[in-house]
């Protein structure tokens, strides 16, 4: 029984050409048609990261992964295990995840921007006690970036193509006009300046647009906690998510998911779940 509207299945294929352009712009940044990084932000829980997952594979690539979730210094211990360990000569794919730490404060985006200009990662600080707390293996890799007589380490980025997914949105020109105070308008401008040296793709859906992102994900790709439900089952999570819209706690695909779970793990009274524990009020 088919219960998704004409104009909600029109959504549903907007949400899939909407994921069709973000995969087309990841493989031109792994096929190196584009010289910029690319920079996805979209808010949780939409399968950005699933997605750029699946382009690598698509095209039998294991990036290195880094998790965000790190400090600046992490970032730069982690570029230098990298660097220390790779061929040269060998095209490296580094995958950023999760990068909203990372990008939290101004001196970080600074950095960073700097960086890709120059296409060196300059950490220009005493390493200190921060160092001095590093596993053996881990001082020998920053040593191998170190100048004589300077502070830090600086360690190159050339040969490789960074893809970062962030649930962290970079500022704009209009972000930048609106800031309220000189700190913040400072960072806005730094992460404007990163926005520009990057091929930055912002999915910031609302509404029915990012009913049908998620509806394309669940309907036409399935994650594998719903490989069991049936095409029935789908459209009726989806058809009362689009129904209860402005009342959900969450709007994603695992919202979604939990829809289901609750279904099968409670098949005769799971709308009187759905309807107490997953509605705001």
């Amino acid at each position: 029984m088919k219960l998704l509207s004409e104009s909600q299945e029109l959504f549903v294929e907007q949400g899939r050409l909407n994921r069709d352009r973000l995969r087309q712009a990841i493989e031109r940044a792994i096929n190196r048609t584009t010289k910029r990084d690319f920079y996805i932000y979209s808010p949780p829980g939409l399968g950005k990261t699933y997605t750029t997952e699946q382009v690598f594979a698509d095209n039998n690539i294991e990036p290195i992964r880094i998790q965000g979730n790190t400090s600046l210094f992490g970032f730069v211990v982690d570029m230098a295990m990298i660097q220390s360990n790779r061929d040269p000569n060998q095209h490296l794919f580094l995958f950023i995840d999760d990068c909203d730490n990372l990008l939290l404060h101004q001196d970080s985006v600074n950095t960073l921007k700097i960086s890709l200009q120059n296409g060196i990662l300059n950490y220009n600080k005493n390493l200190g006690a921060q160092y001095n707390m590093l596993e053996d293996f881990q001082r020998e890799c920053l040593d191998n970036f170190r100048v004589q007589g300077r502070n830090g380490v600086s360690i190159p980025l050339d040969n490789m193509t960074i893809i970062w997914c962030s649930n962290y949105k970079l500022a704009d020109q209009q972000d930048v006009a609106r800031a309220t105070s000189d700190v913040k308008r400072q960072k806005y401008i730094d992460e404007e300046a990163l926005r520009r040296r990057l091929n930055a793709r912002d999915y910031e859906l609302e509404g029915d647009m990012l009913w049908g992102w998620i509806a394309d994900c669940i309907l036409n790709e399935t994650p594998p906690s719903m490989a069991n439900a049936t095409r029935t089952e789908l459209e009726h999570i989806l058809s009362w998510m689009y129904s209860k819209w402005s009342d959900l706690k969450e709007h994603n695909i695992s919202f979604a998911e939990k829809l289901y779970e609750e279904m099968t793990l409670d098949p005769d009274s799971y709308l009187t779940a759905w309807e107490y524990d997953y509605l705001i009020g």
